[in-house]
């Protein structure tokens, strides 16, 4: 498997090698956001943008996490949530144990298209995390747990995480051309972020169940993206966060 997508690589087809599934719903919630999403499908770039200039409660956020999660990104997330309060740091092979390393050379990652003010320490950090060997929930909760702490040794004007997966293939199911099983949530992650957000309150969040649109927004399955499904799935991550910034 990984051998074929190292030969996509060299084709220049993909950036990087990521995945890992979805995401579960907000504190309290253990069940999918399906209206969130659907919201978010429908809002439009104008009124995402305009949200997103009047609303923003915090200074800066972060994203973090794998190649994958860049591509969505630089693909015209920032446009719709507000360019100044955004930015980026997105690594190929960045999984979570990565993370919970604060020693590890992740961290010095340089940052995409940084926030206009307190770039140094976002207060926001939305998290994306990934890993293909954790196979149990206590696995992937004493890595949350992990990078949770060095979150808040670093970063002094931290406020608040939000923790994410892997886009979903539509219905949590891989996609018929898939040659993986990359953009499925296993219920042990989502297990674990429950269980995260239930120790952190108020502090550590969970995202909706973001599913893409459709499968044509993959390359060969996914877990990476088109072109074209790169400004898809920005749209729909971007319209969520224009709205809850």
């Amino acid at each position: 498997m990984r051998e074929l997508w190292l030969r996509i690589v060299s084709l220049g087809l993909v950036i990087g090698f990521a995945g890992c599934g979805g995401t579960v719903a907000s504190t309290g919630d253990t069940t999918a956001s399906a209206a969130d999403t659907e919201t978010a499908s429908d809002t439009t770039a104008a009124d995402a943008g305009a949200d997103a200039a009047a609303t923003h409660t915090f200074t800066c956020n972060q994203v973090m996490g794998v190649s994958v999660t860049g591509e969505w990104f630089s693909g015209g997330f920032e446009a719709r949530v507000g360019d100044p309060h955004w930015q980026a740091v997105t690594l190929s092979h960045a999984y979570v144990d990565l993370w919970a390393d604060p020693t590890n050379t992740v961290w010095a990652t340089p940052l995409t298209s940084p926030c206009a003010e307190q770039s140094d320490s976002p207060d926001r950090v939305l998290f994306v995390g990934c890993n293909w060997d954790y196979t149990t929930a206590a696995e992937w909760t004493a890595a949350f747990n992990a990078v949770i702490a060095n979150l808040q040794a670093k970063y002094p004007k931290l406020k608040h995480i939000e923790l994410l997966t892997m886009l979903r293939a539509p219905g949590n199911q891989s996609c018929p051309d898939a040659v993986n099983a990359e953009t499925v949530v296993q219920p042990f992650i989502d297990a674990a972020i429950a269980k995260v957000v239930a120790d952190h309150p108020g502090f550590v969040s969970a995202a909706p169940h973001f599913e893409a649109p459709n499968c044509d927004v993959f390359i060969l399955g996914g877990p990476h993206f088109t072109a074209d499904g790169q400004a898809a799935v920005a749209q729909v991550y971007g319209d969520y966060y224009a709205n809850h910034q």
